[in-house]
């Protein structure tokens, strides 16, 4: 198809080096594949992938790529990735390319693990406080639906509220947040908003239609969600 309108795309051989999830499991596979894709017309072989870019992914990117080398072929780039690794993956000398995706906003996982600071994080969830059933409990109208229902490594429930940092959103209904106020002094009352930071940016953006661009608290513009609702 690409050939035929005359088009001619870079292909990255991805390889799995650690995750586990996707890609090719040794070398030999990665400079076989690269071989593959060398001879298709509308593709051209332009170096390697991966996901994330740890210290332990170096050597074998490097057997990857004298693999494909060796074959007579050109690695112009290797690309790793994301957002957690990023502030590291330069003593990687294999890759020359840094894919990086939820840095754009941050979120609660990236406070945890310390690639972007609290202050640096820019999304935000606007939520009121809808009901006080007791002095320890505290109801908020953004369920799993709002969130997600995602965890992060190194912290315990659903999101930081910002306002009320002693809190923890330890619970999501659909429609309804479950919050721990009972080291809040003082603790939200009903009809209070609170902002949050999701624990992960990504799936909490795919749940919403628009976003709200603000620039110190004045609306500046309101953006669509582009991919929203197109996975099929």
């Amino acid at each position: 198809m690409l050939a035929r309108h005359g088009v001619e795309v870079d292909f990255l051989v991805e390889c799995d080096t650690g995750l586990g999830r996707t890609g090719v499991q040794s070398p030999e596979e990665a400079a076989a594949l690269a071989e593959v894709v060398d001879r298709l017309e509308g593709l051209r072989f332009a170096g390697l992938m991966t996901y994330p870019s740890l210290p332990e992914t170096a050597h074998r990117l490097q057997a990857a790529r004298e693999a494909v080398e060796a074959r007579g072929l050109s690695v112009e780039r290797v690309s790793g990735g994301g957002t957690p690794t990023a502030g590291r993956t330069h003593e990687l000398a294999v890759v020359d390319e840094l894919r990086v995706g939820t840095y754009i906003y941050g979120d609660r996982a990236c406070i945890a693990d310390g690639s972007v600071a609290l202050e640096d994080c820019a999304l935000r969830v606007v939520a009121t406080v809808v009901s006080r059933p007791t002095r320890e409990r505290a109801i908020l109208d953004v369920g799993s639906k709002t969130l997600t229902s995602d965890q992060a490594v190194g912290v315990t429930g659903h999101g930081l509220l910002v306002e009320y940092p002693e809190a923890e959103l330890y619970a999501l209904n659909e429609e309804h947040g479950y919050v721990d106020v009972s080291r809040c002094d003082p603790p939200p009352e009903i009809g209070d908003r609170v902002t949050i930071v999701p624990n992960h940016a990504c799936t909490t953006a795919n749940m919403h239609d628009e976003i709200v661009m603000h620039r110190g608290g004045e609306v500046v513009e309101t953006l669509p969600i582009a991919a929203r609702g197109k996975v099929r």
